[in-house]
């Protein structure tokens, strides 16, 4: 059983002291970092917005993760907007990129309202995307499980409850 709460299951709640944005960003860097060092093959993980900025890492060099978050951002851009047999443009539940060296994983991560001092954050939220770096012989099934259920640990720290007031205060 692991020390945190966040990993005890996937549904976890917040505890009261981590309802602050920056509370629930740090633990969505530990869950991220968790991840990481816990599924066999993955290296590297980076939590993105939509438009490519780096939001959280699993402790990866912060110019490289920018690069990343930049290209990997386009990806998944690009993978929205190809039609499919439907001929309507459906957002991809994951792109992978094999090559000589690395495997990469790109999945939506839903919106956060946990960067609030986040560029382009005009309606409340971010929309993220998980990006993975994984190692030529990772099972890529296994990869794209894993990240499946780090989206779902994500979810309470995703959205900062209101804050409720006490006595005659409005709730």
């Amino acid at each position: 059983m692991s020390t945190h709460p966040a990993m005890n299951n996937v549904t976890s709640d917040a505890p009261a002291s981590e309802t602050t944005a920056s509370g629930q960003r740090d633990n969505m860097a530990w869950l991220l970092r968790h991840f990481t060092s816990e599924t066999p093959g993955v290296t590297h993980a980076v939590l993105l917005s939509r438009d490519g900025l780096r939001l959280l890492d699993s402790d990866v060099d912060k110019d490289w993760a920018d690069e990343l978050s930049a290209a990997l951002s386009g990806v998944a851009s690009l993978a929205t907007n190809i039609t499919g047999p439907s001929h309507k443009k459906r957002p991809a539940k994951q792109v992978i990129i094999e090559r000589d060296d690395c495997l990469f994983f790109v999945q939506s991560a839903g919106c956060s309202a946990a960067f609030e001092g986040h560029p382009g954050n005009e309606r409340g939220e971010v929309d993220t995307i998980l990006a993975v770096i994984a190692t030529t012989d990772a099972d890529a099934g296994t990869v794209g499980f894993e990240m499946g259920r780090l989206v779902q640990k994500f979810a309470p720290y995703m959205q900062i409850p209101v804050r409720v007031g006490t006595g005659a205060e409005v709730r």
